[in-house]
């Protein structure tokens, strides 16, 4: 199958029918990979072949739709407490290659990182650029999204969207077998996790989330996990189960 790009809409210009201009860092990519005119590229979700190819730009000429696979049945979200640089660049990467199709990083009162809104800015750049890798990598023909980040407030507010949503919670008793039993009876198509910091939630923090009409707590066991092995425990049982 051929390679896969993801360009970003600014950088991938239709100049007339069924031929594309590709600027901006990926040009850099298709030629360290050695293509040349001729050679057929998937871009974004289309199949395209490389007619004229120069320092700045590689010029496409639109064959068809590219066949879409590794996209997960259920649409699941990861709402993840902003952890420390390499946990958090690990998490994203694997979490795309496990199937989530968004993340929402946000800060609670136990998230140790501190980001101003340049540094905010930054980070979120540098994550989507690992989740477009990570896509790429495994095979995935979407694109994972790196949400804003929000703040504690603004996370009880956006998950009321969810059809359902797994608050992995140290001190549930609530099995997590019985949520996804219910999930499947209802064929839930998107899902909400939510993970919280090294330190996890304050006792306030985890009572607002527990009164919320959609989240249920749910016990990964009986040993306590960190932030990052929780979220990609839980990722990987629910997109197991429901993939079935």
């Amino acid at each position: 199958m051929a390679r896969r790009f993801i360009v970003n809409k600014e950088d991938f210009i239709k100049n007339k029918e069924n031929i594309y201009e590709i600027t901006g860092p990926e040009v850099k990519h298709i030629q360290v990979l050695r293509h040349n005119v001729g050679d057929e590229i998937i871009v974004n979700d289309g199949i395209y072949m490389i007619t004229k190819m120069t320092r700045d730009s590689v010029l496409l000429e639109y064959i068809k739709d590219a066949p879409i696979i590794g996209i997960p049945n259920t649409d699941i979200t990861l709402y993840i407490a902003f952890l420390k640089s390499e946990k958090m660049d690990f998490l994203v990467q694997k979490a795309v290659e496990l199937g989530v199709k968004k993340i929402v990083p946000f800060f609670s009162s136990n998230v140790i990182v501190k980001l101003d809104e340049r540094d905010r800015a930054k980070r979120k750049l540098k994550l989507q650029k690992i989740a477009d890798e990570a896509c790429k990598q495994c095979g995935r023909m979407d694109v994972v999204v790196i949400e804003d980040f929000v703040s504690f407030n603004e996370l009880t507010n956006t998950i009321r969207e969810e059809e359902k949503v797994l608050f992995a919670y140290e001190a549930s008793k609530d099995s997590l077998r019985c949520q996804i039993n219910e999930m499947k009876e209802k064929n839930i198509k998107r899902v909400g996790i939510i993970i919280g910091a090294e330190g996890g939630f304050t006792s306030k923090e985890a009572d607002l989330l527990k009164q919320i009409d959609n989240i249920s707590c749910v016990s990964l066991g009986t040993r306590i996990l960190r932030a990052e092995t929780a979220a990609l425990n839980l990722l990987s049982i629910v997109i197991y189960e429901m993939e079935e």
